[in-house]
């Protein structure tokens, strides 16, 4: 909705350090402290009311975090063979005003079955809980949709959505797959810098349960299909697509064209 009025300014930071234990396993340790101002009006979804007259419109948060890694591409900006793995937990201490516990984890696969070609499989999930009775801080929730994500939709518009102002307003559960065939752009020979793609994007994001009535929108995952290319460039690996939904719902935002520019997925 372009009516709806809800800001969120976040001011902190944060250490986090890496401990290589192999060539190919790095652990990782960090520690937080964020304030998170809310702004609210009549206009805003009626989710984020709820939260700010449970917490205030000012939420200290003090986070934690443990993770892990493990990787043995060729490659990280234009891998063609190999395996990337990471994990990552974060635990809002009691220092803050909310505690809760945050989980992700993402795993890729590469596969060169001829010079140039390169299938790419891509699955990663998130879960985020409010612990001692407390809602999951909105600020902390997940989205989906668009590059990098389900391309066909428009970015950060699929999950729950408000009742009220029918806002993609995330969730704290998120689950996206992505399968992915790279092969040279013809007439450049083997450039690996310059390449087209073909793509087929899954994935959505849900709410918690507790959040009631509060929220609205199916709950099935979606499907997106399509092509594009992928440049490195040289501020960063980028990505142009065209994609188009498989699956079609009632309140569902959808985007054609979309660009990108950071990692290979």
């Amino acid at each position: 909705s372009t009516n709806s009025s809800f800001k969120i300014v976040t001011v902190g930071g944060d250490l986090k350090f890496g401990i290589p234990f192999s060539e190919q396993d790095t652990v990782y340790f960090g520690a937080g402290l964020e304030q998170n101002t809310l702004d609210v009006d009549s206009a805003t979804p009626q989710s984020y009311i709820d939260y700010v007259n449970e917490f205030g419109r000012v939420v200290n948060n003090v986070p934690v975090t443990v993770g892990w890694s493990r990787d043995n591409r060729d490659s990280a900006l234009v891998p063609s063979r190999g395996y990337y793995t990471q994990t990552n937990a974060e635990y809002g201490t009691p220092a803050g005003n909310t505690t809760y516990v945050k989980v992700d984890a993402q795993a890729q696969y590469y596969y060169s079955f001829a010079r140039g070609f390169v299938l790419g499989f891509n699955l990663q999930g998130g879960y985020g809980k409010g612990l001692k009775g407390q809602t999951y801080p909105i600020f902390k929730n997940y989205y989906a949709g668009g590059i990098g994500s389900v391309r066909g939709y428009q970015p950060s518009s699929l999950g729950p959505r408000d009742t009220t102002t029918g806002d993609p307003i995330g969730g704290s559960r998120m689950a996206v797959g992505n399968i992915e065939l790279t092969f040279p752009l013809p007439g450049t020979g083997y450039d690996r810098t310059l390449r087209v793609f073909t793509f087929l994007d899954g994935g959505n994001v849900w709410g918690d349960p507790g959040q009631g009535g509060t929220t609205t929108g199916a709950n099935g995952l979606r499907y997106g299909y399509g092509f594009g290319l992928a440049w490195i460039s040289p501020i960063g690996p980028l990505k142009l697509s065209l994609g188009f939904p498989v699956t079609k719902h009632a309140g569902d935002q959808y985007q054609k064209f979309q660009f990108q520019i950071g990692t290979a997925f």
